[in-house]
């Protein structure tokens, strides 16, 4: 008797043993993420549904605060709420010196997960031609465009794609003609003939083209855009990596598992979002906001394209840009860090 519980407990050690080898690496302790009622990052509910606690050996909790909560809340060195939150890169550049002034646990954007490239510039004037991708690089098409009046908010990021423009054609941004004026104000503006190109969301392209008018530029094309990503304070970072990695893993599976069947997959977004959200979407509606962002459907792709020097909307250059446009304009004291996004295996 003795030896068959020997035995038994033998059996139990070494199964312990291979489960505590084969289990997915991760904490114990829950993530708490800071994310808002938005269609793009609504996707991340999906993560229980599909198993991905069990799969990467994370325990997460989403907790749903305003857009404009989230960089204080992560900043905050004393608060005890979240761990990590969903950030904007131009944002974080913008509010870095205030957010780590005097910090010795700086708050870090520690991976690009997305892109909204829905902004652009539309005009009713036929003689403006649209400065599409293959007239991107033939600096003196550039320069023609950027010599019409524009209707756009100052210090906003159209502001920042025409700056993006102007460095990348060796023209002197200060020579660029631009009314300070909101995105409705551009449109009615660029109707009567005050500007020439007026900045414009998805509202306003719709409107424009209602009224004869085109896009002339759009992000995408200007490879320009604001890219959310991963924010949180260094100890944080160092103290639970592996859960972050995991997080990121779980965003990108997510991403991949809604995007592969819109129709049949959105179900538990679109719940979230009546519940949380201001905008009560229909599938139509979020379909249509979607068709707004550039969102990577793995990690290899936004690697590719957000990571790396050559891809899409490269992470680096998008920073040194800003970073440049905001030192230009004397919104920041010294120009903030560019981003290392963490490395993944």
């Amino acid at each position: 008797m003795r030896s068959r519980i020997l035995l038994l407990a033998v059996v139990f050690l070494v199964a312990a043993g291979v489960w505590l080898t084969l289990r997915p690496s991760g904490s114990s302790q829950q993530l708490r993420v800071a994310i808002s009622p938005y269609q793009d990052i609504a996707m991340l509910v999906n993560y229980k549904a599909l198993g991905l606690e069990n799969k990467y050996g994370t325990q997460v909790e989403l907790r749903t605060m305003a857009w404009e909560d989230i960089l204080p809340a992560v900043a905050s060195a004393s608060s005890q709420s979240i761990d990590v939150g969903f950030g904007s890169l131009t944002e974080y550049l913008t509010k870095y010196d205030k957010i780590n002034a005097g910090s010795t646990d700086p708050v870090l954007f520690v991976f690009p997960l997305y892109v909204y490239k829905g902004g652009g510039f539309v005009s009713l004037d036929s003689s403006i031609p649209p400065l599409t991708r293959d007239r991107m690089s033939d600096p003196a098409s550039v320069k023609k465009f950027l010599a019409a009046r524009f209707g756009a908010q100052k210090q906003s990021i159209y502001e920042m794609v025409l700056f993006s423009l102007a460095q990348r054609s060796t023209t002197d941004p200060s020579s660029i003609h631009i009314h300070d004026m909101s995105l409705n104000d551009a449109l009615l503006a660029a109707v009567n003939g005050s500007i020439d190109v007026a900045a414009a969301g998805l509202t306003q392209v719709t409107e424009a083209r209602r009224r004869g008018g085109q896009v002339v530029l759009n992000m995408d094309d200007a490879g320009f855009a604001d890219i959310t990503g991963l924010i949180c304070r260094r100890t944080v970072l160092e103290a639970r990596q592996t859960d972050i990695e995991n997080l990121i893993r779980m965003w990108f599976a997510c991403v991949g598992h809604v995007m592969a069947d819109l129709q049949a997959n959105s179900a538990l977004s679109l719940d979230y979002l009546r519940a949380n959200s201001a905008t009560r979407y229909t599938f139509d509606e979020y379909k249509t906001a979607l068709d707004q962002e550039y969102l990577p459907g793995s990690l290899d792709e936004a690697s590719r394209e957000l990571v790396s020097s050559s891809g899409r909307f490269p992470l680096q250059r998008i920073s040194g840009e800003v970073a440049d446009y905001l030192l230009r304009q004397g919104l920041v004291s010294q120009r903030p860090p560019v981003p290392e996004p963490i490395s993944l295996d």
